[in-house]
């Protein structure tokens, strides 16, 4: 049950995380539609655009937003699974009690 309940806390944290470089994004200038494009991409890994990502690459403050995000997800992640494995970890050792 921990394992799940810490499974949703990250997806709901990674939404905000998100919502916040969104936001962020569309501060520097962008589009709102673009900038939400931009960190779901930077935070998924995949999806950029050649034209788009031009846009970031060429901001400094864009530069450095998808940055910290492109970080922040790669901590989440190892966070993530080790959670996991120690959750299912201790289901197991529960169940053989």
């Amino acid at each position: 049950m921990f394992a799940i309940l810490t499974f949703l806390f990250v997806l709901v944290v990674s939404i905000i995380v998100v919502r916040i470089a969104t936001i962020a994004l569309s501060l520097t200038g962008l589009s709102h539609e673009s900038a939400k494009f931009q960190a779901r991409s930077a935070w998924t890994g995949t999806g950029f655009t050649m034209a788009e990502s031009e846009k970031i690459v060429n901001h400094p403050v864009r530069r450095r937003i998808i940055t910290m995000l492109m970080v922040v997800r790669g901590a989440g992640l190892v966070s993530l699974i080790a959670t996991l494995l120690i959750g299912f970890g201790r289901a197991d050792e529960e169940q053989s009690i």
